[in-house]
């Protein structure tokens, strides 16, 4: 093969994560048209498509947010009224995030159309390709993540 043509894997790195970073830029982009923040973009894309009650603790964790940031976001949606805040069940169980009806609109207008976006994204790769995508995906999340941990050590 010739050497223009051979990846290697530091070719193969900086593809990877200029393509993490385009994915970022995307949504990002998306969150200034609806004119809201990146937080409170996962924020409504969160809410809208979970099927269970959500903490903001269980929220930082899945989106690695700061804890601040996300308390800023939360703040800023209760004010606006687009979210209410109720104790979860439990001594230290944070508060459950709910859409207030206007907070159910705005997500319609911003989250549901984006999801509906990526759903059809995934159906142009084709699910067999999409499932492929993701496992491989993980197996790299979880190398890296050792590797990294040997960092940390």
């Amino acid at each position: 093969m010739p050497e223009e043509h051979h990846l290697t894997a530091r070719n193969l790195l900086e593809q990877m994560n200029r393509q993490f970073n385009e994915c970022n830029a995307l949504y990002h982009e998306l969150a200034v048209h609806y004119g809201v923040s990146d937080t409170v973009f996962w924020l409504l894309y969160s809410l809208y498509n979970s099927s269970e009650p959500q903490t903001q603790n269980r929220l930082c964790m899945e989106w690695n947010l700061p804890k601040q940031t996300m308390n800023s976001a939360v703040a800023s949606m209760v004010k606006q009224g687009l979210l209410e805040l109720e104790p979860a069940p439990g001594r230290y169980s944070g508060k459950l995030l709910h859409l207030t009806p206007a907070g159910r609109e705005l997500a319609a207008k911003t989250a549901k159309p984006v999801y509906s976006a990526e759903q059809a994204a995934l159906e142009q790769l084709g699910m067999a390709e999409a499932e492929h995508f993701v496992r491989l995906g993980q197996e790299h999340l979880n190398a890296i993540r050792m590797e990294f941990n040997k960092i940390l050590q």
